[in-house]
């Protein structure tokens, strides 16, 4: 099983959800890489804001998506920051270049998971998982969900995908308590492999 996590991280929290996902997966024996999309701005940011920086060079280092990065994958993971309650819009621009793949149904039957962090509520990340699951219904993946897990207490999560709150300066970055909500996470997505 071939999952290719595909993200846009601007302060990094994003990078190290992907990461510990991806960790988690690949120890459960599935071939879990992170690709990033282009984000020409990113370095003008990361002049800027010292917690853009902190991750500037891992989250350079990741090979760029492309339609055949989606195309290898027998399961896609997105993962991109919310922005007025969407996906950011380089993610968009990388989705929207695969018109041509959903027209043709290239991406039919695979497996389909998104994650997100955002500044102000759970119901704001909401609001983009939604946004990159409209694109997996449309590319006809099949989607998993995070479902209900009251066993992890606190975590507050939606049904549709995980949502890390960061706080309005993105002061605040995954924590232990996130990575209980992860390993729930993959638990799901094992049943599916």
């Amino acid at each position: 099983m071939r999952c290719n996590i595909i993200i846009h991280s601007v302060s990094g929290n994003i990078f190290i959800i992907a990461s510990y996902l991806k960790d988690k997966l690949n120890e459960a024996g599935v071939d879990a890489r992170i690709y990033r999309v282009e984000d020409p701005d990113l370095h003008i940011l990361a002049a800027k804001k010292d917690s853009v920086n902190q991750y500037l060079e891992d989250i350079l280092e990741l090979s760029i998506a492309n339609e055949e990065v989606l195309e290898k994958a027998d399961m896609i993971i997105l993962g991109a920051p919310t922005r007025f309650g969407g996906m950011t819009a380089e993610m968009k621009a990388f989705l929207d270049k695969t018109y041509k793949m959903c027209e043709e149904r290239r991406l039919e039957g695979r497996l389909f998971g998104c994650f997100t962090s955002c500044a102000h509520s759970i119901c704001e990340g909401s609001h983009a998982l939604d946004s990159m699951l409209y694109w997996a219904q449309n590319m006809a993946l099949l989607h998993i969900p995070y479902g209900v897990h009251t066993e992890v207490r606190l975590s507050n999560q939606p049904v549709a995908g995980i949502v890390h709150l960061e706080g309005r300066d993105n002061e605040i970055r995954p924590s232990d308590k996130l990575g209980d909500v992860i390993d729930k996470y993959v638990e799901s997505i094992l049943r599916y492999c």
